[in-house]
């Protein structure tokens, strides 16, 4: 009789334990998926280094980055380059960082095949370390992707359409057409972006996602537009594409290179840019007021993605290395990227 009783008490301690690991693991669960609201105005990435296609993205002591090394998947590292760990096992590139999520654009990959019928892609979001999954907010080729608030906004391709805006909501629960409009949205600005299209003949213009409606923001011809402190800086498309910069409070605009520059970054007191020249092509730095120009690296480079620590470059060829620079003003001293694993 004893025996039975307690072989009961037993199954019911066994029983018991079962329910609270169950408990445990449902809490878990919903604790790694919770949906933490992005707030309004944040920007998932620096509006440079979006115009970059954002392979570089800091957060929080860690710098997340598309592995050349390793097919461009996603990992993270700290800002000197130690540390370096996986993410998500596919190429990516968008990156954006907010609270315990990481936004990206995981682009087509030959290595992702499923028996002929595509590969995985789209605008997609994993946890910090990866741990969680990925979730696939929309399995669409995108040339532009950012986090702005809440949402996600990117531009969407579609063989019949071509490049409309598309918003996705960070916590999965829908994503919608918003425009046929073919928007950039590198520079997101006091809820409206900072953007140019073909339609305004690339005059500096607003564009407001909340009525789908484009107004002009100044006279101004604009390209690779990027907000900085109180300036916009951009390419200058009447004056041979050379870098000038907007005064937001006076509406003033300087010139700052004497040269026509094919792409560049601004990350705090220093400007990078890729000099255009047959002769001297050059990746260079400038101070933000276009002081103190620099030669960092001769010949031709694409990609400049900046963090506070380095700022990185890629050459023309996918087998060129990929190069780095302090990004502090002054140091010009050239080194590989060579990112240390982590052990």
């Amino acid at each position: 009789m004893g025996n039975k009783k307690g072989s009961g008490i037993i199954t019911l301690i066994i029983f018991l334990l079962i329910i609270i690991l169950i408990g445990a693991g449902v809490t878990l669960y919903i604790y790694k998926n919770r949906h933490i609201p992005v707030p309004e105005g944040f920007i998932g990435n620096t509006t440079g280094n979006l115009n970059n296609h954002a392979l570089f993205c800091e957060s929080d002591g860690y710098v997340y980055f598309s592995n050349p090394y390793d097919s461009k998947k996603l990992y993270r590292m700290k800002p000197d380059g130690t540390e370096a760990e996986v993410v998500c096992n596919v190429p990516c590139e968008y990156i954006n960082v907010y609270g315990d999520r990481v936004y990206f654009y995981q682009s087509p990959s030959a290595d992702d095949q499923v028996f002929g019928l595509g590969g995985l892609y789209g605008v997609c979001s994993t946890n910090l370390t990866g741990t969680a999954g990925t979730t696939n907010h929309d399995k669409a080729i995108v040339n532009s992707l950012v986090l702005y608030g809440d949402n996600l906004y990117y531009q969407h391709y579609d063989a019949k359409e071509g490049l409309t805006l598309y918003k996705a909501t960070t916590d999965d629960t829908g994503k919608e057409k918003i425009s046929d409009k073919e928007i950039f949205v590198a520079c997101p600005y006091n809820g409206v972006f900072l953007t140019y299209n073909t339609e305004n003949s690339y005059y500096l213009s607003f564009y407001n996602p909340t009525n789908d409606s484009i107004g002009l923001f100044d006279d101004i011809r604009a390209y690779n537009i990027i907000h900085e402190g109180n300036y916009l800086y951009y390419m200058n498309i009447d004056d041979s594409y050379r870098i000038y910069r907007y005064d937001l409070s006076t509406k003033q605009q300087e010139k700052l290179t004497d040269y026509t520059v094919d792409l560049f970054n601004v990350y705090g007191d220093s400007v990078f840019f890729q000099k255009s020249s047959e002769s001297e092509p050059a990746l260079m730095r400038m101070g933000i007021n276009g002081d103190n120009p620099q030669v960092i690296a001769e010949g031709n480079y694409k990609n400049i993605n900046c963090t506070s620590t380095y700022t990185y470059f890629y050459g023309f060829s996918d087998k060129d290395p990929i190069l780095k620079v302090p990004t502090s003003y002054g140091n010009t001293s050239v080194s590989y990227f060579d990112p240390v694993l982590k052990k």
